[in-house]
């Protein structure tokens, strides 16, 4: 009876083993046109939730930037900083949504300065453009060294929008050149960064090598022909002024 018991379990056993596999070829086989058809969906239902959570990104900066419309000095807010978090949450792991973003941005601002000509209209457009990639920033702040060595003037120009919400990565000597080799816009937000490094605790050499580097971009500044850029020394003089004090 023992024998008998033992085998009858053990074919139970086997039975259930079997029957598993069995039932799900059985569903399988019946509903393959339906399995078929949804797995033939399932890229367009991928590309619409990736397209849902663009817009969205999309919406998010569209509204950071009109919010900073009035903000004349171009510098971080608070807002700013609120939008980056948002926009970091509704991103989830998909930092290539972002990064797609920003690179857009990028070509938005070489395109602006390429077909605007220079005043306030120009100067405005790509105050939005800056807005939009601080909110990007903080998420692909580990990117930054490919937007540094990049030969356009947005990509440039998104690495100075990391190191102003992100001053721990700044590059202090990077940022000299940017008085050397860019354009107004680009110099008078590579200020603003090294404004930003000089609002945390600095030991005594880097404050000294942020006095240098903002008193040869003063100088190099001024040295330009025509009209020196206003914002651009008002926000150096006052750096200088606050490191030597």
């Amino acid at each position: 009876m023992e024998e008998t018991a033992k085998l009858i379990t053990a074919f139970g056993v086997l039975l259930g083993a079997v029957a598993w596999p069995v039932c799900i070829l059985t569903i399988t086989l019946i509903f393959r046109t339906e399995i078929r058809g949804g797995f033939q969906r399932l890229p367009g239902l991928l590309d619409r939730m990736r397209k849902m959570k663009v817009a969205g990104i999309e919406a998010e900066l569209d509204e950071v930037a009109n919010a900073s419309a009035n903000v004349s000095s171009g510098e971080v807010t608070p807002l700013q900083i609120e939008a980056a978090a948002r926009i970091t949450v509704k991103a989830d792991s998909h930092t290539d949504v972002l990064s797609e973003q920003l690179d857009r941005l990028c070509l938005e601002y070489d395109a602006i300065r390429r077909s605007m000509p220079a005043g306030s209209n120009r100067t405005e457009a790509m105050t939005r453009v800056l807005v939009k990639m601080r909110a990007l920033a903080p998420t692909l702040v580990g990117r930054i060294q490919i937007y540094k060595g990049s030969g356009s003037s947005g990509s440039r120009l998104a690495a100075i929008a990391m190191m102003q919400m992100n001053p721990a990565v700044a590059d202090v000597e990077w940022l000299a050149k940017r008085f050397e080799h860019e354009q107004p816009f680009l110099f008078y937000h590579a200020a603003l960064a090294l404004e930003n490094i000089a609002s945390n605790e600095l030991s005594d050499v880097e404050r000294i090598r942020l006095l240098g580097v903002a008193q040869q971009g003063l100088q190099k500044v001024k040295s330009f022909s025509g009209t020196p850029d206003k914002q651009t020394v008002n926000v150096l003089q006052n750096l200088i002024s606050s490191i030597s004090q």
